[in-house]
């Protein structure tokens, strides 16, 4: 089985599949002593209405052949109760040689670029939920599947 080695999340590294949600080094707006807030750290393009979304990621084996991809809108994951792995091919073709994999924690998440391929993350130590933003109606007339030629697999840093 082909495996590919975990990376660090950085926002230079994760730059050919999108944009990484982050507050460090970022100066906070808002309130002092009260709340901080981080504007815009991510748009959804190609929306008109944004849909909010939760999804349940159930831990299982670190292998994957399947993903999909919009060509009309950004998907941003927030892992909200445990941090995830997500697998990822920049645009074109989908290729053993092109895959890379992230480790998302807990108060950071990605923002796929359109035409970035994915699937569903897999959660670090039990099922974890996370938030996915995306244009309404994404999963009904945005999305594309391909699948690799044999299962891959991850190796942790």
């Amino acid at each position: 089985m082909f495996k590919v080695k975990v990376q660090k999340l950085t926002g230079d590294a994760f730059a050919p599949y999108g944009d990484v949600l982050d507050t460090e080094g970022k100066a906070p707006g808002g309130e002092k002593g009260l709340y901080n807030w981080y504007e815009k750290l991510a748009c959804v393009k190609g929306a008109d209405s944004v849909s909010i979304n939760l999804l349940t990621a159930m831990e299982r084996e670190f292998i994957c052949r399947r993903f999909e991809m919009h060509q009309r809108t950004t998907e941003t994951v927030l892992p909200l109760t445990g941090g995830l792995i997500v697998a990822v091919l920049p645009k074109g073709d989908v290729a053993f040689c092109k895959l890379a994999a992230f480790y998302v924690p807990i108060g950071k998440g990605v923002s796929f670029a359109p035409g970035v391929w994915h699937y569903a993350p897999y959660p670090i130590g039990g099922d974890a939920i996370c938030a996915v933003i995306f244009r309404d109606n994404t999963g009904k007339d945005d999305v594309i599947f391909a699948e690799l030629d044999e299962d891959a697999g991850f190796t942790l840093i």
